[in-house]
């Protein structure tokens, strides 16, 4: 019987640190991936299945052993090594590992992805860490106490409330790192594609002066031939304040950069001499593919 207890105690803390991985994720990639798939990003996946994958082997893991360490310390100990591992993917992930992806499955673009790595990631590493290492550190003290109550309690489905637990604090967790980074390099990939297609959409109207001043709409004057075109946006580079941030577009094998100054759209234009095939052909081809 007591055999039987603690296999089910260890497969419900297994349960709880998955939870914990999926849900942190899920608000830390998942959500960035998303919306940077509705921006036209490139690769907007990049980072969230190797980070869900590592979140699911690292919670799991440490989900179960708490359930079978008897130590309150080694618990906490565990929990905040998973903090401090999931602290280094927030950052580690899109300056490095995503990059590096992208290169192996596109040379050419990943060929222009080198992003610099400043000394105050560190300091939103450790601002990370805390947050997250608050988070851990009570679910190290509620794992075994939920987990306990749920298998002696007589409902149906009372395994489901650690879960519900895990996940809630975990998706505060991956929320906020977000916010830290992810959100920042976001936003202006998002104002690069909302001012195109704001472009595109009027193209053929008549845009009164204080719209366009609002959408700083010359930002595009030098590109307007190009804007027809399938694009992909990706981050270029930044400065370590992410005041100025540069947008790399991609307009059918013509490459763009456009500057944000602040979430501010200031000027876009041709990054690199565009390809011989002339522009019909490639207006052409798109209307086929279409």
């Amino acid at each position: 019987m007591k055999t039987s207890v603690n296999h089910r105690k260890q497969l419900v803390g297994l349960l709880f640190g998955l939870t914990a991985g999926f849900a942190f994720a899920i608000f830390a990639w998942g959500i960035d991936g998303f919306l940077l798939a509705r921006a036209n990003g490139a690769y907007p996946w990049v980072k969230f299945f190797p980070g869900l994958l590592i979140c699911l082997i690292s919670g799991g893991l440490v989900g179960w052993l708490t359930v079978r360490v008897q130590n309150p310390l080694v618990r906490i100990i565990l929990w905040l090594l998973f903090a401090f591992l999931l602290s280094k993917l927030f950052i580690w992930l899109p300056m490095k590992v995503a990059p590096q992806i992208i290169g192996w499955f596109d040379s050419n673009l990943g060929g222009y992805l080198e992003y610099p790595v400043y000394v105050e990631f560190i300091q939103m590493q450790w601002v990370g860490f805390m947050i997250i290492a608050l988070i851990a550190v009570i679910c190290s003290l509620l794992e075994n106490i939920l987990i306990d109550q749920a298998l002696f309690s007589t409902g149906t489905f009372s395994f489901i409330v650690p879960l519900i637990v895990s996940f809630m604090f975990f998706c505060m967790a991956g929320n906020v790192t977000d916010g830290i980074l992810n959100k920042q390099i976001r936003i202006p990939i998002q104002k690069v594609d909302n001012l195109i297609q704001f472009a595109l959409d009027n193209s053929e109207k008549e845009i009164p002066v204080e719209v366009k001043r609002s959408m700083h709409l010359s930002a595009v004057n030098n590109i307007k031939e190009y804007l027809p075109l399938k694009r992909r946006l990706i981050l270029s580079n930044f400065d370590q304040a992410f005041g100025q941030i540069d947008i790399l577009v991609q307009f059918n094998g013509y490459w763009v950069k456009c500057t944000t100054i602040y979430n501010q759209v200031t000027f876009c234009k041709l990054a690199f001499d565009p390809p011989k095939r002339s522009f019909v052909n490639l207006i052409e081809t798109q209307n086929f593919a279409n």
